[in-house]
Formats: structure tokens, sequence, C-alpha cells
């Protein structure tokens, strides 16, 4: 869901709040709003903002702001429970119970499983089949404190595993035993306001469909907030406050990949607001706030002013200025991933090659999908140069020439240039020799390098030189610098 803007199947850019509590997956910043371990018998409210909202709540909240308010068990003791049945084999049960130890402490617990079948969809990129049941199990508790009308003290605490199919930018994951958790204490003390609470997951035996790679990830968000509201006389107010959010994402480099040890992410943020009656019916606001982020130059400013005009009690009118801003999630600086394994098949081309040179299996070309952010640099994307100023690139091929898989060569080497012709050159031949085989026994070479394969192999290198179908060397070589489009094809 989102109340402005663009929206896509992996997003989190509308800030989703859960009782003053950050409700989206960790480090992945998506709002699953499945795995919000709440019952619909326990929502007091739902409240929006439409517009920017950065003043007062903080980064990522540009594109607005939905908060999900539970009532207090001490004004909503009893117990509920409701059972559902549906299309798609649809089965729902939830609890609610909520009761006071005394006049000042009240408890609740709430629990929902649900389950189902999602519609059928297959993607022809899969490499795994989809599993179509849908399954929630959540289940949360609260106790509320409050010893004067100045005092209240809230500590809250749920979980959620849910299994269903996911959908990213990535292709679809199967979810499997994803569990969300968190754990709250906050607390108001005459105008004062302060929390702090923590949010991790569990991947369980998540993957995605695509490549069946397995999913990790153990991350955790942790808050610290303090608010205060003081008065200046009749007409004027002023709310002012501090917080810090920590992301800690764990995904043992599943998602994050070489960037595991260095993903670390810290947000301090500084804010003031005045209201102030103009007259009886209306209000001039202003707001500034300050934030850091660890891994942005700079600083982000956030300014807001506002009239609000109210001539009854049921009738507003608002004209506002704000400015807001959303900071780069984990995902966009840190990812980290093979999107596609061997996409273009090159890997059996390779194999007798490899294997002839006691290399090994031979790991072909990856699509891989990379953050902004890389252990060498953490300006963006751009090409590494050599002395010569000539881009440089990273080859599979290396381990060909002896050298480690992290070396990189200046675009046009020419001594590179043809030690990736010769590889070439062999996989044709190593092709040849198959067909040769196969037409003369009607078997096919499989790779490896037997006393067959390797009397075929120089039979058809043989053949080939003398032919000069490929040579073994070519003057002037150039490499060229390919675009890969969204069709699978390059430009």
């Amino acid at each position: 869901m989102v109340v402005r803007g663009f929206n896509n199947i992996f997003s989190g850019a509308l800030l989703t709040l859960s009782d003053n509590r950050i409700a989206w997956v960790p480090s992945l910043r998506v709002n699953v709003y499945n795995f919000i371990p709440v019952t619909s018998d326990d929502i007091d409210r739902i409240e929006v903002v439409l517009g920017p909202g950065s003043a007062l709540y903080g980064p990522n909240s540009a594109n607005g702001v939905m908060h999900v308010i539970t009532k207090s068990p001490l004004t909503s003791g009893g117990t509920s429970a409701q059972v559902g049945f549906g299309e798609r084999s649809l089965r729902k049960v939830s609890v609610r119970h909520a009761g006071q130890a005394s006049a000042e402490l009240g408890y609740k617990i709430s629990a929902e499983y649900y389950a189902g079948e999602d519609w059928e969809s297959q993607d022809a990129s899969d490499l795994n089949p989809r599993d179509f049941d849908v399954e929630r199990r959540s289940a949360e508790v609260r106790v509320d404190y409050r010893p004067s009308d100045e005092l209240q003290a809230i500590f809250s605490a749920g979980t959620n595993v849910g299994d269903h199919i996911e959908l990213s930018g990535l292709g679809a994951g199967q979810i499997r035993g994803f569990g969300t958790n968190y754990a709250q204490a906050r607390f108001n003390y005459k105008d004062w306001f302060g929390q702090v609470y923590r949010n991790w997951s569990s991947a369980g035996d998540t993957y995605l469909l695509a490549t069946g790679i397995g999913i990790v990830d153990r991350s955790s968000l942790t808050v610290l907030q303090l608010q205060h509201d003081a008065r200046l006389g009749a007409r004027k107010r002023f709310t002012y406050g501090v917080d810090a959010l920590f992301t800690r994402p764990d995904t043992e480099g599943t998602i994050y990949g070489e960037n595991e040890d260095n993903d670390s992410i810290d947000e301090y943020g500084a804010y003031l607001q005045s209201e102030t009656a103009l007259i009886p019916e209306l209000d001039l606001v202003l707001a500034l706030r300050y934030d850091q982020h660890s891994r942005l130059d700079g600083e982000e400013i956030s300014p807001r002013a506002g009239l609000v005009f109210k001539p009854e009690e049921t009738q507003t009118f608002r004209l506002t200025y704000n400015r807001a801003f959303s900071t780069p999630t984990a995902i966009n600086l840190y990812l980290d991933l093979t999107s596609r394994a061997d996409p273009f098949q090159f890997g059996p081309r390779f194999s007798p090659v490899f294997a002839a040179r006691d290399l090994g299996e031979f790991h072909p070309i990856d699509v891989r999908v990379q953050g902004t952010y890389t252990p060498t640099s953490d300006k963006g994307f751009s090409f590494r140069r050599g002395e010569a100023g000539r881009p440089q690139f990273r080859s599979p091929f290396v381990a060909m020439a002896g050298l480690p898989a992290t070396t990189y060569i200046d675009m046009d080497s020419p001594i590179f240039t043809n030690v990736m012709w010769g590889i070439g050159r062999q996989a044709v031949i190593a092709g040849f020799a198959a067909e040769t085989e196969a037409a003369l026994t009607g078997q096919m070479v499989v790779a490896g390098m037997s006393e067959e394969d390797a009397f075929a192999q120089a039979q058809a290198a043989a053949l080939a030189g003398a032919l000069g179908i490929v040579p073994e060397q070519l003057a002037g070589l150039t490499n060229s610098l390919m675009r890969l489009n969204t069709s699978g094809a390059f430009d």
C-alpha cells in the first residue's frame, strides 16, 4: 500500500507503524502486513498521514505514514474469538483476552492462525516448483501499568511465523518458516514520552525460486526515542525530541555477500515543532528536523510549515509545506547475490577445457545483483581504471592464466584477450571433438578427459588446424563492452 508516489511489489515506501513501532522487516525495509502480529479484534484505529512526515516521524516517511493503534487492556477487557472459513481452503482462527490484575495493571494476550491456498501462477524463470500453501501463526502479549493519570508504562512483545510466496525485484521467494519478532517498552510521564524497541527476524527455510539458493536473515532493528511537550503561555506549544535507529543486517552472505561484515546502518535525528494559536480558529505550525546517516555524507534538513484553520469542530482547512526524505535501504547499499546462475548455459561448453587443466568444474558467468556500496568504494558504481586509464574488468577465465579470481584486467589487454581467445578456441574444438566422436561412434563425449576423449580432441584439433577453422592466435583483438537489457539480450 502507498498513499502517494509510485508503488512496486517489494515496497517500504509507506512508513508503517504499529503502536509507535516501525513494523517493516528489519534490514529489508519491506512492508509485509501479514507479518505484523495484530488481530483485527485488537485494532482500536488506524491513522494516516497523507503528506511527507519527516519533520516529526523521521527518515523514510516521505510517502506518508500509516499508524495501527491497538486497544489498551485497561479499557477493553474481556475475551473475543473469531472462526472463519472461505474460498481457496481458507481457515482462520483468532482469540484475544484482556483483563486486569488491579485497577492500575492490565494484561492482554492474542493469537491467530490463518491458512489457505494462493492463486496459482508459474514463472518460466523459476528453477524450483512453487508451493501455493499459505500459513500464518502469530501471538502477542501486552502489559499496561497506569498508577496515575500522569504516568503510564507499556510492555509488549510479539511473534509471527509465515509460509507463502513473496514477490520481489529479484523474482519470487518461497517463504518457509520466516519469523518476525519484536519487544517494546514505552512510557508516558506528564509531558514526556520515551520508548525502546527491537525488531528481529529469522528466515527459516526460505529460498529464491529462480536459483534455489537459501536465504538467511537474522537481522535486527533497534530504536530509541525520547520526546517532550512544553507550553509557553496559553497559545504556544513546543514538541521536541531525539531518536536513534540501528539497523544490523545478518544474512551470512546470502543477501549481502561480500558486504556482510560491513553493512551496519546508524541513523540519528533531532526535531523541534511549535504550534501557535494566532486566533482561536487559526494555528501556525512550524517544525524543523536534523538527521544524519552513517553511510551518507552531510546531513538532511526537513522543514515543515502550516496554517490550520478550524472554523467548526468538524471542519478543518490546512495549507502546509513539508520537505521529507528517504534514506537508502540496506538492500540499496549492500545487496550482493546471484540472481541467475549460468543463464546463457556457458558452463557445459567450457567444462571440458577446465577439466583438461585440472582446474575443476568451471563456474559459469552468472548474473549478479549488487548495491551501490562495496568494501573498496562507497561512492557508487564506477569502472575501476588501470594506470593507463583504461577501464578494468574481472574474468571467470583468469584461472586458465594461473591468476587469482580477484584479478582485474585492462580492457583490450593484448595478452589476456588472446588468453580468452585460446579458451574459446579450445571450447569450440571440444565441441567439434564431441560431434566428431558422435559421428564416428554414435556416442557423445562428456566433460572429463578420458583417453578416448583426449584422442578425439587431439584429432579434432589436428583437423581444425589443418583446415584453418580456428586459428591459434589473432592480432588486434579487443574487448566489447555490452549492456544486458531486460529481454535477456545484449546491447
